[in-house]
């Protein structure tokens, strides 16, 4: 009896040094327990607007893109005509489109990024001719979610804007550029699906920003929006008109970033039909490319019309649209009053594995393995975010209640560890 007592006092023993020394391989190394009385800006910085791209150089974009009867997603364009050169120069053609673009003046491929992506200016440069003719072709895709499309240029005689009309001539002659739109996103004709001509004098069309998930929010850094409450930061949806949109909210991120550590976050959720709540993470330094290729780790996903439900995700370059697959990188949990009560949500990352754990659960373990960077970015440094969206491809699936409205997100605190083991954070 004796012998068996001693045993289980060593294995008692053997599993408090276990856990205790579990509980203390991390190291904290960032906090905010939200105790001052108004956000720390020395810590937060924050996203404002639609998500819509900044047109600055370009003027007021036009909204009417879509020809009518046209899908608002997976269709393509292709614009042909001529530029007329006022003066010897080089000259940088920019665009800005989300999502695939490609630019070609005399047949040479001047912009090349047919890809799915975010509003995204990219840019070339050619040597044109005065009084040459030049002949000019812009091919575009929209996949989903927002779209724009903007075409503009540079030269030593004037600083960026957009081409004007003066200067594009239809292949009749025209002013303008010659548009064909394809109910597709391969720029192919069929007979079962025509497509629709038009001349457009300048291309710049911007259809909603939406965060590129055609969210109805406007993200503010307003106390009505984002404050300190009782020791917790509040994040509040509220449905109002402002700046031309039906709601607001807020998006706020750390101005730290990080590579590996463990992230510990408690909050309770918003509640109701068409908000769409998140605590995640984003590359600071884009170093693989634009999303998804430099990677998305989603902490926390919650819509509103499936309260108990908590989700977490890995996006990532593997599959071209850039979205989950495999269980691996997606998991699903059942967390009753994730809207009443505060849980602990955690990621535990470092340079061989992500493990995403809420409470004691763990929800998704995605190891790197012999993972290449198109299935394993994550080796750079990330920061987090905080937002409530509100409607959206995936919040706003089953309409969005305005009576839900204010609703809020509160976050207890944020804590960062890094592991004491000499690894870099």
């Amino acid at each position: 009896m004796k012998n068996y007592l001693v045993l289980a006092i060593l294995s008692i023993c053997i599993f408090i040094t276990n856990n205790s020394c579990n509980k203390n391989e991390w190291d904290l190394v960032w906090q905010d327990e939200f105790e001052a009385e108004s956000v720390d800006f020395s810590q937060w910085t924050f996203d404002i607007g639609t998500g819509a791209p900044s047109f600055e150089n370009y003027g007021i974009s036009s909204p009417n893109f879509v020809p009518s009867g046209f899908p608002s997603d997976n269709f393509s364009v292709r614009w042909e005509g001529s530029i007329i050169i006022d003066h010897s120069s080089d000259y940088t053609f920019y665009t800005i489109s989300d999502d695939g673009v490609r630019l070609f003046i005399n047949n040479k491929k001047i912009i090349d990024s047919w890809v799915p992506q975010p509003a995204t200016e990219n840019s070339g440069t050619i040597n044109l001719k005065k009084n040459d003719t030049y002949s000019i072709v812009l091919e575009y895709f929209e996949q989903g979610g927002g779209e724009a499309i903007i075409l503009g240029w540079e030269s030593d005689n004037f600083s960026k804007c957009l081409i004007p009309n003066s200067h594009l001539a239809t292949p009749d002659g025209q002013s303008g550029l010659r548009g064909t739109y394809f109910k597709n996103k391969d720029l192919e004709k069929s007979k079962n699906d025509p497509s629709f001509t038009r001349i457009d004098s300048v291309i710049n069309w911007v259809t909603g920003g939406g965060w590129g998930n055609n969210e109805s929010q406007y993200y503010t850094d307003r106390t009505e929006n984002v404050r300190i409450e009782n020791g917790k930061l509040v994040i509040e949806s509220r449905k109002e008109m402002y700046q031309g949109s039906k709601y607001t909210s807020a998006r706020i991120k750390t101005k730290n970033s990080w590579k590996y550590g463990r992230f510990e976050i408690r909050a309770k959720l918003p509640a109701g039909r068409g908000t769409w709540s998140a605590l995640w993470a984003l590359p600071t330094d884009w170093e693989y490319g634009n999303w998804p290729l430099s990677g998305e780790i989603d902490i926390m996903e919650h819509v509103g019309y499936d309260e108990d439900v908590i989700v977490t995700s890995l996006h990532n370059a593997a599959l071209s649209a850039g979205n989950i697959g495999g269980t691996d990188q997606h998991g699903y949990l059942k967390q009753p009053n994730a809207c009443e009560q505060f849980n602990n949500y955690i990621l535990e990352w470092d340079e061989n594995e992500i493990k995403i754990i809420v409470n004691d659960k763990v929800s998704l373990q995605y190891p790197k393995q012999n993972k290449n960077w198109a299935k394993w970015p994550f080796d750079k440094r990330f920061h987090l975010i905080f937002n409530i969206a509100v409607g959206g491809n995936w919040g706003g699936a089953k309409g969005i209640d305005d009576g839900v409205f204010p609703s809020k997100m509160e976050i207890d605190y944020v804590r960062v560890y890094s592991k004491n083991d000499g690894v870099e954070t």
